[in-house]
């Protein structure tokens, strides 16, 4: 396994990974199977390009020894003046045959280590869903930490509502 930014070059591996972690787990993003099949490779590949020198916006991947795509993740620094100290995790996944392996855990560690970089930044947030398995349960082991109340029916899925909590880690 290898941990390392995701470019411009691997937007259709990046495409194919995140139309399967949609389709397999709809209730745990924001963006839907739908929204994701209408984005054409050259807005991914525009999407997955580090942004920043030392980057503040990336997408990291773990690919594994065959080069597929086992887990990603989206880090993104606010550039707002008033708000630089802070910065989202968005769009974490593992695929299912990679889970309860550390994957997920190397993944998250490795894009907090890189933030921690960053310098001002001082918080990382993230919104979590809870629909049936939540991995808020995750997120506190690696030190983030609910940040007010749930916010009931954040997501309409169908006729399903899901409930969502914003997570801070501060670094």
């Amino acid at each position: 396994m290898k941990i390392r930014f995701l470019n411009a070059s691997d937007a259709k591996l990046y495409r194919d990974f995140r139309l399967k972690g949609l389709k397999e787990s709809p209730l745990a993003f924001c963006e839907s199977y739908e929204d994701e099949c209408e984005r054409t490779l050259p807005e991914i590949a525009d999407f997955l390009a580090p942004v920043g020198n030392p980057p503040e916006k990336f997408t990291l991947g773990i690919l594994s020894n065959h080069d597929g795509l086992l887990a990603a993740v989206t880090f993104e620094r606010d550039t707002r003046r008033k708000a630089r100290h802070k910065a989202m995790l968005s769009a974490m996944y593992v695929l299912p045959e990679a889970r309860g392996q550390g994957v997920g855990r190397k993944l998250l560690n490795a894009a907090v280590y890189k933030a921690s970089n960053l310098d001002g930044l001082e918080q990382i947030h993230l919104w979590v869903l809870h629909a049936g398995e939540s991995a808020s349960g995750f997120y506190q082991q690696s030190g983030f930490l609910a940040q007010g109340p749930m916010v009931k029916g954040d997501l309409k899925i169908g006729d399903e509502y899901v409930d969502a909590q914003y997570m801070v880690r501060r670094l």
